[in-house]
Order: C-alpha cells, then sequence, then structure tokens
C-alpha cells in the first residue's frame, strides 16, 4: 500500500472527520473516494470503479453498526484490507473483529504520519 495512486474508500460519517482522512490521504498521495454511511459504502464497493486497495472505516455510523458493514463487506470482498479508525479499547476490537481479517486498527485521534504508518502496515503485510 504504498505505492501512490492507489485509491481508498474513507466511510465516516462525520463531515469534519471525513473531510480530514481526505485531505491526509491526498497528502500522502492517494485516491480517495468518501462515503458518509455503510449504504453508501456498500453501493461504492458494488460500482464498476470499485478497486479499492483500502477500506478505511469509521466503526459507529449511524446507519448500521461498524461490525455488520464488516462482514458486509466480508461478503463480497473477502480480500480487501480494512482500516478501522475507533476510540474504542484496539484489544477489544481485535478480539471482536478478528475473524474478519485482513483487518487493521488505528486509534482515534490520528495524524499524518499514524495513518501512513498503518497504510505502510498494510502494504507489507498485502505485498
Amino acid at each position: 500500500m504504498s505505492a501512490l495512486g492507489q485509491c481508498v474508500l474513507v466511510v465516516e460519517d462525520e463531515v469534519l472527520i471525513r473531510m480530514l482522512a481526505v485531505d491526509l490521504l491526498e497528502e500522502i498521495g492517494h485516491d480517495v473516494v468518501e462515503a458518509g454511511t455503510a449504504a453508501e459504502a456498500l453501493e461504492k464497493l458494488r460500482g464498476p470503479d470499485s478497486a479499492f486497495a483500502v477500506v478505511f472505516l469509521d466503526i459507529g455510523l449511524p446507519d448500521m453498526h461498524g461490525d455488520d458493514l464488516i462482514a458486509e463487506i466480508r461478503n463480497s470482498h473477502p480480500r480487501i484490507p480494512l482500516l478501522v479508525a475507533s476510540g474504542e479499547d484496539q484489544v477489544e476490537l481485535s478480539r471482536r473483529l478478528g475473524d474478519f481479517e485482513p483487518i487493521f486498527f488505528l486509534g482515534k485521534p490520528y495524524d499524518m504520519d499514524r495513518l501512513q504508518d498503518a497504510l505502510t502496515v498494510i502494504g507489507q503485510k498485502a505485498g
């Protein structure tokens, strides 16, 4: 995932947080597609341009619990890396979501360095 220009789907209902994630990802050279809801994310994943390198998602969405969204994504895209951004305890998240590999976690709040480090780890494990 260290290659520039790979497309990341950002799923975040909070507009300002989504804008920050998009800005950070674009600044480090990635193309970004945005979704504000789980339904919108699933629609984009089913679309003709759905060649995403990573899905970067918030676990707390208003229209579907993040666990359920992850299960839906795994049904249609079993190998796409998922980067879950959450303020929840990462050990608990890992225990709860570990069956949905490849899955990675990024604690909130995050900055460009931590986001880039997470994407580097994803790239190393995917490649």
